[in-house]
């Protein structure tokens, strides 16, 4: 952003005092939402976004690699397609220790992405009990398809600065000129300013390694993937609970004013309420298709645990992670073999509840991206 455009966005904002922070940022997001679903989307998991940096820098990949990242290519500059990415997969990014290869990760993502990001996993499980819980009330809303992207500046959420040496006016129209700021930054530009201070470590090593002895401990226990099912997203809805329990308490506070206050009991009563009506939304279709991200949670958990044999490594919760966001609001999903062939299970019913379309091999999305954009 230059000079002359800061000055002008700061000018816009002090005259505009009446746009609150939080409905600026509303505002931005919906306009980018709308924007996104009037496009095809394809959700790349980690491993193609290697093999398709590896074409990029004429290094060894996969045969089809290079007419993939042509298709893809051609796709986005026809304004036809984008491929957003994750929280989950900037996780992975930042685990990529060589600095020339993440770098070189990251700018083919600013292109292929136009710096487009599902919000944060917790927001979006958020945002779509807020939009279930609206509905039920018979509000008007945006559909929630506009609700849930952001750029990737705010791919781990959305904070503002608290400059408390200036006026009240003054620091909203800075948090809001701020926003407005990060709202253009690349990617790439994230990557090298945090260079090599990222912890290295996953965050899932020590709770995969949990599951899989609670999974073993219960395993004589399962008699059908429905009751494993329903173990698994009461165990999840338990964890979403208080969440809506917050959106409740919002939706209150704008009715009956901000000073509404819970006591602990009562806050304690409405998170066992909300728990009752999150199971009972997710016994029905609408339900599920509402709060996808916990029901596809659920469902890739399930699906895992049906699979005795087979142990859930730390990787996999990413895998998981990319799943849940490529279903819920994407159209394709490139993925690898093992993921592929777990979302085809029959009793999964993936394919009839959600459009999003599984590929794992190099040469079919390679074969699919040339005949679909050139």
């Amino acid at each position: 952003m230059t000079t002359s455009n800061i000055a002008d966005t700061f000018a816009f904002h002090r005259a505009t005092p009446d746009i609150s922070v939080d409905e600026h940022v509303r505002r931005r997001v919906i306009e980018l939402g709308k924007w996104v679903m009037a496009r095809e989307r394809v959700y790349l998991d980690k491993c193609f976004w290697i093999h398709l940096r590896a074409a990029r820098t004429n290094s060894p990949s996969p045969q089809g690699t290079t007419d993939l990242l042509a298709g893809l290519t051609a796709g986005v500059a026809a304004g036809r397609l984008i491929c957003p990415v994750s929280d989950a997969l900037f996780l992975e990014l930042m685990k990529q220790t060589d600095p020339t290869t993440r770098k070189a990760t990251a700018e083919l993502i600013d292109e292929l992405s136009l710096g487009v990001t599902l919000s944060p996993e917790p927001t979006r499980v958020a945002t779509e009990v807020a939009h279930f819980f609206q509905a039920g009330a018979g509000r008007s809303m945006h559909p929630l398809e506009h609700l849930v992207w952001t750029k990737v500046p705010y791919i781990l959420g959305i904070q503002h600065p608290a400059a408390t040496a200036f006026p009240e006016d003054e620091q909203v129209v800075i948090q809001k000129a701020f926003f407005d700021h990060l709202w253009e930054v690349p990617l790439e530009t994230m990557v090298g300013t945090i260079g090599s201070t990222w912890p290295f470590n996953s965050p899932y090593a020590d709770l995969a390694n949990r599951l899989n002895r609670d999974n073993a401990a219960h395993a004589q226990s399962m008699k059908s993937f429905a009751q494993v099912y329903r173990d698994e997203i009461n165990g999840v809805l338990e964890l979403a609970a208080p969440i809506a329990a917050d959106v409740l308490h919002d939706m209150a506070k704008k009715t009956l004013g901000p000073d509404i206050q819970p006591s602990a009991d009562e806050r304690e009563t409405d998170i066992k309420q909300c728990l009752g009506l999150l199971r009972a939304a997710l016994r029905k279709p609408v339900g599920k298709r509402a709060l996808r991200t916990l029901h596809i949670s659920a469902l890739l958990h399930a699906a895992l645990r049906w699979n005795r044999a087979q142990k859930l490594d730390p990787n996999d919760l990413f895998d998981f992670h990319h799943a849940e966001a490529a279903l819920s609001y994407c159209d394709v999903l490139f993925t690898d073999g093992p993921m592929r062939t777990l979302l085809m299970q029959r009793h999964l019913a993936i394919e009839r509840d959600f459009k999003c379309r599984a590929m794992s091999s190099v040469a079919d999305t390679a074969e699919w991206a040339v005949l679909r954009y050139g």
